[in-house]
């Protein structure tokens, strides 16, 4: 019985023995923890660097010896060219935790074709000088694009001007300025402005019509650096003024984290047409050759669009001398206006019955757009007995004639008195 008790308690004893010496071994060995303590920027940015920073530290009681610490970038992080991505540590002691742990640094090139969003990074270590490696987790690094902009990169519309009244096509391109995909892009023309007070809203409305389409128009998605147009189609109203106009713009949109985006915007677009001014010869009073008078050149705006800085030229030719200022300023004509200009020519003597009239003429629309333009107008030449047929043989320059008539009305004026005292005298 003895005997028992004395075998129970030496297996006792060893059990305690090896219990103890497991406990040991257990709390001597290397325990390594690593965990990624930042990344700078964060997130970080496509095209540009990030720098990370993980700390290492053992946790076990006893030293690590020989250890080795290694990144294993991909796609889209890359280290430069000559920067090694294994680090020697050396020797970690047992419990060097804490502010005690070693930071291991890298600096990573982000690919600008980044996908926004968590991209997973890779590391590992060897406590053997490399022959063998552990990997301790994975690690995931916040991408993101610092601002996702999405740029009016174009606006064009036809036809240029917008005529009042007609159907104008506006186009609007959106130009994806950031690295990752764009969604759910809103892009609305503002065409009344509210306006208002404590005590009142006010509307104002630009001369624009939608036509076919609402003022909003929706894109799903435009892909990084990828441009995508939407086009409007607008009326201009019929009594528009010619002028540029300002429109204002919405554009909303997302990014791929969810990120919701609004910006504003101001387009300008040109409405008018075409200033249509047509010169004729008003009147005169010049019907034969070899006549000195006056011909009045009349300046009729048929368009729409007002006309300013309107100068005028009467050019001299085989058949004309201008005895007057060859060049007339007539200035400003509104829409369905007119406006004179007056020139005292010669009439040449000629063989023909039509005499050419050369105007030059030049002017702006509304935008200072500067038109020059030529035209020839022709003035009827009678013969003598034509224009004594019409009643015309006394006008133009019959100057010689009219001046013999008045001396002859002097003269007989003052002859009557002279005779008149002459008689009252006897």
């Amino acid at each position: 019985m003895k005997k028992e008790i004395k075998s129970i308690g030496i297996l006792y004893v060893m059990l305690i023995i090896c219990a103890s010496v497991s406990l040991a071994a257990i709390s001597g060995s290397t325990d390594i923890d690593v965990s990624l303590i930042n990344q700078n920027p964060d997130p970080a940015e496509p095209g540009k660097y990030v720098e990370l920073n993980w700390k290492v530290e053992n946790i076990g009681s006893s030293n690590a010896e020989n250890v080795i610490f290694e990144i294993l970038p991909k796609f889209p992080f890359a280290l430069d060219p000559g920067e090694s991505a294994a680090k020697k540590i050396g020797s970690i002691w047992g419990r060097q935790m804490g502010d005690n742990g070693v930071t291991v640094t890298y600096r990573l090139k982000v690919n600008e074709n980044a996908v926004e969003g968590q991209n997973e990074i890779e590391i590992r270590y060897s406590l053997d000088n490399g022959i063998s490696w552990q990997k301790p987790g994975k690690f995931y690094i916040n991408i993101r694009t610092h601002d996702a902009i999405l740029n009016v990169k174009k606006v064009s519309y036809t036809p240029d001007p917008m005529p009042p009244g007609k159907k104008t096509v506006l186009s609007i391109e959106l130009e994806n300025m950031a690295d990752s995909l764009l969604k759910d892009i809103k892009i609305s023309l503002n065409l009344i402005a509210v306006l208002q007070t404590a005590t009142s809203i006010t509307y104002n409305e630009l001369p624009f019509s939608t036509f076919g389409t609402t003022n909003l128009q929706v894109i799903k998605s435009i892909g990084a650096g990828k441009t995508k147009t939407v086009e409007f189609t607008l009326i201009p109203d019929p009594d528009a003024g010619a002028n540029i106009y300002k429109i204002p713009i919405t554009i909303e949109y997302s990014d791929e984290l969810g990120t919701n985006y609004s910006k504003s915007e101001v387009i300008s677009v040109i409405v008018g047409d075409e200033p249509i001014l047509d010169p004729l010869i008003d009147s005169t009073n010049i019907y034969m050759e070899g006549q000195v008078g006056e011909v009045d050149i009349s300046f009729v705006n048929k368009g729409t669009t007002d006309v300013k800085l309107l100068d005028v030229e009467l050019k001299e030719s085989d058949y004309v001398k201008v005895i007057s200022a060859s060049k007339v300023y007539l200035g400003n004509i509104d829409s369905d206006d007119y406006e004179v200009a007056e020139f005292k020519i010669y009439v040449k003597d000629i063989d023909d019955s039509r005499v050419p009239l050369i105007i030059n003429y030049n002017y702006l629309d509304p935008t200072n757009n500067k038109y020059e333009k030529q035209k020839t107008l022709y003035l009827d030449i009678y013969s003598k007995n034509e224009a004594k047929k019409y009643g015309l043989d006394g006008a133009g320059s019959s100057s010689g004639g009219i001046f013999a008539v008045i001396i002859i009305i002097v003269v007989g004026y003052f002859g009557y008195r002279w005779w008149k005292k002459r008689k009252k005298h006897k």
